[in-house]
């Protein structure tokens, strides 16, 4: 990684679609640090993770700024079905980072509540199911029709094998590189099936 270069990167997916296993890799990889919303949670909650204090969003964005302050490349998470990300990439388009977004997605909705319950059950936070689903939908369609384009560089990964992610497609906006075809026309499948859904929601 060239040291004068300023990169934001942005681990993105549904809740349970590991994107903290992909930001345990990259974080290591590219010895960046890291701004996790759960942390912080945990940090001034411990004793109450399913109830998420107005004080963790604003220590939240105040670690953003001083991150943006001082420069540094840095790595965040988001399930990409909200507006917040948009902040985010605006502000680090005026500070000239370049910003790479990583996918990372499963086969369906039910598969994320199951290992969201997993994860509950080894000490992690709840999410709702009903939220679980929600952002499940949001997350894809908002990847693949909206923020791939507005980013310097995207990849997107499958997480419904057991073994670890595997890469499906990468590029820049609508320049896309597809290594594995199976998994990519799963993909446009699902996003149907997301569409549908969300005129339901």
């Amino acid at each position: 990684m060239d040291n004068s270069e300023k990169l934001l990167y942005i681990i993105a997916g549904a809740n349970g679609s590991g994107k903290s296993t992909l930001a345990n890799v990259l974080l290591k990889e590219k010895k960046l640090e890291f701004l996790n919303a759960d942390e912080i949670v945990k940090e001034i909650s411990p004793n109450a993770i399913d109830k998420v204090p107005i004080s963790a969003g604003k220590v939240y964005f105040k670690r953003l700024n001083e991150f943006f302050k001082s420069n540094k490349s840095f790595a965040i998470e988001t399930t990409l079905s909200g507006n917040n990300i948009l902040r985010i990439i605006t502000q680090a388009r005026k500070q000239n980072y370049k910003i790479i977004l990583v996918y990372t997605f499963l086969p369906n909705c039910t598969t994320c509540i199951e290992r969201v319950r997993k994860r509950v059950e080894n000490g992690g936070h709840n999410v709702p199911e009903a939220d679980i689903i929600r952002r499940y939908y949001k997350s894809i369609v908002n990847f693949w029709e909206k923020y791939r384009f507005i980013v310097d560089e995207w990849s997107m990964f499958y997480n419904g094998y057991e073994y670890a992610p595997t890469i499906v497609a990468y590029g820049s906006g609508d320049k896309c590189v597809i290594i594995n075809v199976n998994t990519q026309c799963r993909l446009g499948d699902i996003l149907k099936l997301a569409k549908a859904e969300m005129g339901k929601i």
